[in-house]
């Protein structure tokens, strides 16, 4: 493994762990008022996919039909394949939002409702949605105090035009600008990998060094008790 590819692998390791922001609660009374913004009907067939400790799924309307998954009680959302009119109203892993969005593109067919964070939104994901048939049809802002940032509950219809509008490629800045940013950029990477990652990288080699050798002097040893052995 190359230098390079050695410094990242402590990057890949910490995006490998539990993501703390994968298991908030939604407030009871948050998932209500979005429940009613969502225009099911009676009737319909409502999947809470990520249920938890069914803010949402204890909410929805008498005169809906409605399941549920968790993954901690032993549902799976992505191994659920039956057809369902609304994916949501729920509140899925931030963590897994594309896998997310791919999974309820294949299995809604009126639309799908999802409370996450804002920042879990960018074009090439509403992009995807419209790939699909989904257009966003409704963006609500919310705030929860102890969550990461600001959240979004965000609604695509099947078969209903985007009220968004937005850039895939992106913009450049000025050459100057754009020749300084580059530069603080590369500055920060290195102070960074610095800081977090050189003296764990530094314990690892030393750790691995110290095995190779135990492991080169207990063969030699083993080696050697065998020829004694064979000589006696």
């Amino acid at each position: 493994m190359s230098d390079e590819k050695k410094k990242f692998a402590w990057v890949k390791n910490l995006k490998d762990k539990d993501n703390p922001n994968d298991k908030k609660m939604t407030p009871k009374g948050l998932a209500l008022k979005l429940i009613d913004m969502t225009p099911i009907k009676p009737g319909d067939f409502l999947l809470d996919g990520f249920s938890g400790k069914d803010a949402f799924y204890s909410q929805y309307p008498s005169s809906v039909k409605k399941d549920w998954c968790e993954l901690d009680r032993g549902r799976d959302f992505f191994e659920w394949n039956n057809k369902v009119d609304w994916v949501g109203p729920t509140n899925p892993p931030y963590s897994k939002i594309t896998k997310v969005l791919e999974h309820s593109c294949k299995i809604a067919t009126k639309g799908i409702a999802l409370l996450i964070g804002i920042i879990n939104i960018g074009p090439n994901r509403i992009k995807m949605l419209e790939d699909n048939g989904f257009g966003i049809t409704h963006f609500h802002i919310c705030n929860v105090k102890g969550w990461f940032g600001k959240s979004l509950f965000l609604i695509a219809q099947k078969g209903k035009p985007s009220i968004i509008t937005y850039d895939i490629s992106y913009w450049k800045m000025p050459k100057d600008e754009n020749d300084e940013y580059t530069n603080k950029q590369k500055e920060y990477q290195h102070k960074y990998y610095v800081k977090n990652f050189k003296d764990k990288m530094m314990k690892y080699r030393a750790n691995r060094n110290k095995k190779k050798i135990e492991k080169k002097t207990k063969k030699k040893l083993n080696h050697s008790k065998s020829f004694r052995s064979k000589k006696h």
